[in-house]
Parts: C-alpha cells; sequence; structure tokens
C-alpha cells in the first residue's frame, strides 16, 4: 500500500511539473490513448506520447517502457510518469500491455513477439503522424525490465527498429541458483513455457531452460549499451542478479553504466534519502542525447 501511494504522487508531481513547466519540463506533448498493436489479444494495446519537438527533427528515437509486476499483472497505466517525463523532455515515448504469465500455455516468447509488435507499431503510428522514427531503446521495472533486457540482448538482430540502448530498473538477470537461489530454476521453467520445457527435456537440454530466459546468457562485447539500476535493500530481486549482469557487461567488454540505490528496497521509491533518482534520469537522458 506504502509503495502504491508514493507511486501516485511520484505520478502527480511529474504531471504538475510536466503541466507548468517546472524543473526543465514541457508541456507540449501529446498522449494516444489504447493503440492496438496486434489483434491478437485485448492486452495487445499501447499509449504513444508524442512532443511537439519531435516535428523538428528529421529522425526521431523512442524510449518503449515494459510494466512490473512479476509476470502475472500489472498494465501500460503503470508506467506513465516515466512517459511523461520522456516526452516532456522532446522524445518520443510509449508504454504497452502485454500477455501475463496466468494460464499453461503462457511462454516468454509470446510477449517477445508482442515487444517487436510493439515496436513496428511505434513507428508505423509515427509516420502517419508524419514523423520518420529510426531508432528505439527498451526500458523496464522489475519484471519488465527482465523482458526489456531479454528482448534487447537475445532478438536485437530482429527488431524492426534499430535498438541503441537499453535502461532498466531491479531487472531479474539470471534466474540460476547461484544468482537467485533455489527458487530460480522453477521459475525458469514457468517462464520457459511448456513447450519449451518439454523440447529441452526430451533433448537432454534440461539444464538449459535456465539459460534460456536468463538475459545474462545473451551479453556479449556487442550488446547495446545498457543503464542498471538496483536497490541495496531489495528482497525481491536478489542481489546475485545485480552482480551476474555487471559480471556479464564486464566480462564481454560491452558499455553500460549503474546506479546503485543503496537504502532502496524493491521499488526505489526512498527518493529523498539519495541522489540516486537524479543519478538515473541523468544517465538516461544523456543516452537519448548520445544515441537518438
Amino acid at each position: 500500500m506504502l509503495d502504491q501511494i508514493l507511486a501516485f504522487y511520484m505520478t502527480l508531481v511529474t504531471v504538475i511539473c510536466s503541466t507548468f513547466g517546472i524543473g526543465g519540463y514541457s508541456r507540449d506533448y501529446k498522449v494516444y490513448k489504447d493503440i492496438k498493436y496486434s489483434d491478437a489479444s485485448p492486452r495487445n494495446v499501447m499509449n504513444i506520447y508524442i512532443p511537439e519537438a519531435a516535428y523538428e527533427r528529421e529522425e526521431n528515437g523512442f524510449i518503449l517502457f515494459i510494466h512490473g509486476g512479476s509476470w502475472v499483472q500489472g498494465d501500460k497505466k503503470d508506467k506513465a510518469a516515466d512517459c511523461i517525463q520522456v516526452a516532456a523532455k522532446g522524445y518520443i515515448a510509449a508504454t504497452m500491455s502485454y500477455t501475463l504469465n496466468k494460464t499453461d500455455d503462457y511462454a516468454v516468447d509470446t510477449v517477445l513477439d508482442e515487444i517487436g509488435l510493439a515496436i513496428a507499431r511505434i513507428q508505423s503510428f509515427a509516420a502517419e503522424k508524419g514523423l520518420n522514427v529510426t531508432k528505439g531503446a527498451l526500458s523496464g521495472y522489475s519484471a519488465g525490465a527482465h523482458l526489456a533486457m531479454l528482448y534487447s540482448y537475445s532478438r536485437i538482430e530482429e527488431s524492426p527498429v534499430e535498438l541503441v540502448f537499453t535502461a532498466n530498473k531491479v531487472g531479474p538477470s539470471d534466474f540460476s541458483t547461484e544468482a537467485w537461489g533455489d527458487s530460480g530454476p522453477s521459475l525458469a521453467r514457468s517462464l520457459a513455457g511448456k513447450k519449451i520445457v518439454e523440447q529441452f527435456t526430451a533433448e537432454g537440454r534440461e539444464d538449459e531452460i535456465v539459460a534460456y530466459v536468463s538475459p545474462v546468457t545473451y551479453v556479449t562485447k556487442d550488446s547495446i549499451p545498457s543503464l542498471f539500476a538496483y536497490g541495496g535493500l531489495d528482497v525481491v530481486v536478489p542481489a546475485g542478479n545485480k552482480t551476474s549482469i555487471i559480471n556479464a557487461f564486464k566480462k564481454a567488454g560491452a558499455p553500460y553504466d549503474f546506479v546503485f540505490y543503496p537504502y532502496n528496497g524493491h521499488g526505489l521509491k526512498m527518493n529523498c534519502i539519495t541522489a540516486a533518482p537524479k543519478q538515473y534520469d541523468a544517465k538516461l537522458f544523456a543516452y537519448c542525447e548520445k544515441y537518438f
């Protein structure tokens, strides 16, 4: 309940700043709601935020925000404040709903397919508005961060629009027992889906199920620049996930930035006693300026 109250006030402050031009924000953007990116599911909808500044550029980039909720709950509206912040800075932003892990036939690959469709729809919708979108980035929180990282590292070559960076908060990166604990492999099986689990088991590759859904598996020297944030008091996503993803980037020699919220739990809500939120936002917009 406390996290929900704090999240409400954070959104309210962002909206007020955006509306009245406080703190470097501008009100010059328009929100297009419930845009379909697929007809496969009622949840295949997104909100797209287009700032007036986008019309001043020959080419535009965007950030697609992916909500959290332990893969079983959440909605695109959960990332509205992030979209407002980005659009108010002059960049195109979007937030999507996606298939939740609530049925026996769930598979994370379905959601990755949906992310690809959402990326394509951002580009086509922008074209309908007379804008040329040529680059993009994925950003997520918690389960959404896992999805953003997994797509950015494992499906980068398939993306309909070139992805130039990813920025994620408290993202599950590694479901091995070393990084997650004893429950990691069973969670991995749930995410991989029945078809993959049965296939890998039949092929004698059961140990690969964890790797299949863990973003760290796909990190290489060519991985796109990545911004990470983790809380020092997080009891939801084990600290091993932070260590694992950072070590993977160090080992590969791929570019990354890391912001640590030392006094924060999974919600990263204790903003009044740390400079981490400002540091994260500054790095995020530095990425936008550099890569867009």
